[in-house]
C-alpha cells in the first residue's frame, strides 16, 4: 500500500474502534442518571446492554461470512449507517422506550463493524497479528476510557446527556464518507466462498476454534459485566458521585489502553498463551481486592488493575485464531467475535437481576469466577507454546 492508503487507513481504524468503544460503554456512565430520570429498576437497566448486544450478536454471527462472501467494505459501509442512526435515535429519545429501540439499532452497527475491522488489520499485518490487533485495541480502550470521563463531567456540570450521542453519530457519518471514497484500501479484497467452506472450516478446526469461542464467550462477558455496573456500584454501592463513577469507568478503560501498549510489546517476546495466563492471574488478584474493600479509592485502585489485567486478553485471542486459520479466516474471526457478544449479552443483564436481589457487590463475585474459569482455559493445549503454529488441526 502507498503512503496515502495507509494514512486513509490508520485513521479510519482509529476513528472506527474509538467511536465503536463509545457505543458500547458510555451508556454504563450514563445508566445511574437514566435509572433515576426513568425510574427504572437494575433489571431494567441492564436490559439496555441486553438489548445493544442481542442485534451485534446476531449481526457479528453473519458478519465474517458477509465479509468472505460480498468483500469487507460493504459490511464495513451498513456498520456506520446503523451506529450513525443508533447515536441519533438514542440523543434525540424523551423515553426509555426510545433508548431501548436506539440500543437495538446501535447494536447492528457494532455487529458490522467489530469483526470486519479485526479481520481487515489481521490482513494487513499477517505474522503480526499480537502487535497489530493489540495496537488498533488501543484506541478502543482510549475510546472506551475518555467517553465515560466525558459522561461523568458532563452530567455532574449539569450539561445534556444527549451530546454524548450526537457527536459520535456525526463522527459515524464522516467514516461512512471515508468508507464509500475509499477504493485502494479494498481493491484486492478477497470474495466468494468455496462450496462447503464453512463444513471444511468445522471440520479442520473443531476443537480449536470451541476452545476460543469459550474463552472469548468468559471474557467478553466478564469485560461488560464489569464495566457496564462499575459506575452504578460507586454511586449506589459505595456512596460515590456521578462523577466518581464515570472516574472508575475511565480508570478501567484508561489502563486497559495503557496494557495494550505493554502486551503489544510483550508479544514479541512472550508466547501468546503465557501473556493470557498471566493476565487472568493478575485480574483475578485486583477483583479480590475489590470484593474486599469498601472505600472509593481502593475500589478505583482495583477496578484500574483489572483493566490492566484485562487488556491484553481480547486481542491475543483473536490474534491465535488469525495467525492459525486462513481458510475462511473472516468467517472465523467472526465467530469468536459474536461468542464474545453473547458472554455481553448475557451477563450484564443477568447480574443485574441478581443484583436486584443480593446487592451490586454481587455481581462482581460471578465476574471473578468467570475469571477464573478463563485461567482455566488458557491452561489448555492449545494455549501452550508448540513449534510452528500453536494449534494443531483437530
Amino acid at each position: 500500500m502507498n503512503k496515502g492508503t495507509i494514512f486513509r487507513f490508520y485513521g479510519m481504524t482509529v476513528l472506527a474502534f474509538f467511536f465503536l468503544a463509545i457505543s458500547m460503554v458510555v451508556t454504563g456512565a450514563v445508566l445511574p442518571h437514566w435509572m433515576d430520570l426513568f425510574q427504572i429498576s437494575a433489571s431494567q437497566a441492564g436490559r439496555l446492554i441486553f438489548l445493544y448486544y442481542i442485534s451485534y450478536v446476531i449481526v457479528t454471527f453473519l458478519s465474517g461470512f458477509l465479509c468472505d462472501h460480498f468483500g469487507k467494505k460493504p459490511v464495513l459501509v451498513l456498520s456506520q449507517i446503523f451506529l450513525a442512526a443508533g447515536f441519533f435515535i438514542i440523543s434525540t429519545a424523551d423515553s426509555f422506550l426510545t433508548i431501548e429501540f436506539g440500543m437495538l439499532i446501535m447494536g447492528l452497527g457494532g455487529g458490522f463493524c467489530e469483526a470486519p475491522l479485526t479481520i481487515l488489520i489481521s490482513n494487513v499485518f499477517s505474522g503480526k497479528e499480537g502487535f497489530a490487533l493489540n495496537m488498533s485495541q488501543l484506541f478502543f480502550g482510549i475510546g472506551a476510557a475518555t467517553g465515560p470521563f466525558l459522561a461523568g463531567f458532563i452530567l455532574e456540570k449539569g450539561i445534556t446527556w444527549r451530546i454524548m450521542y450526537i457527536i459520535p453519530g456525526i463522527v459515524s457519518l464522516f467514516i461512512l464518507f471515508l468508507l464509500l471514497t475509499e477504493k485502494t484500501l479494498f481493491a484486492h479484497d478477497r470474495k466468494g466462498i468455496q462450496k462447503g467452506g464453512v463444513l471444511k472450516l468445522f471440520q479442520h478446526w473443531k476443537c480449536f476454534l470451541l476452545i476460543n469461542f469459550l474463552a472469548m464467550f468468559l471474557y467478553v462477558g466478564a469485560e461488560i459485566a464489569g464495566s457496564s455496573w462499575m459506575s452504578t456500584y460507586i454511586v449506589r454501592e459505595l456512596r460515590g458521585n456521578i462523577y466518581l463513577g464515570g472516574l472508575a469507568m475511565t480508570g478501567f478503560w484508561g489502563m486497559v489502553t495503557i496494557g495494550r501498549l505493554v502486551f503489544a510489546y510483550l508479544s514479541h517476546h512472550f508466547p501468546y498463551g503465557s501473556l493470557l495466563r498471566f493476565s487472568t492471574v493478575l485480574s483475578f488478584c485486583f477483583f479480590l481486592l475489590l470484593l474486599f474493600t469498601s472505600t472509593v479509592p481502593l475500589a478505583l485502585v482495583a477496578f484500574m488493575g483489572i483493566g490492566f489485567g484485562f487488556s491484553g486478553i481480547w486481542p491475543l485471542i483473536m490474534a491465535l485464531v488469525a495467525q492459525n486459520i486462513d481458510e475462511m479466516q473472516a468467517t472465523a474471526i467472526g465467530l469468536v467475535t459474536a461468542c464474545g457478544g453473547i458472554g455481553a449479552l448475557l451477563f450484564p443483564w443477568v447480574f443485574g437481576i441478581f443484583s436486584d436481589y443480593l446487592g451490586l457487590r454481587f455481581i462482581f463475585f460471578l465476574v471473578i469466577l468467570m475469571v477464573a474459569g478463563m485461567f482455566g482455559i488458557f491452561q489448555m493445549r492449545f494455549f501452550q507454546p508448540l513449534p510452528g503454529l500453536v494449534a494443531k488441526r483437530t
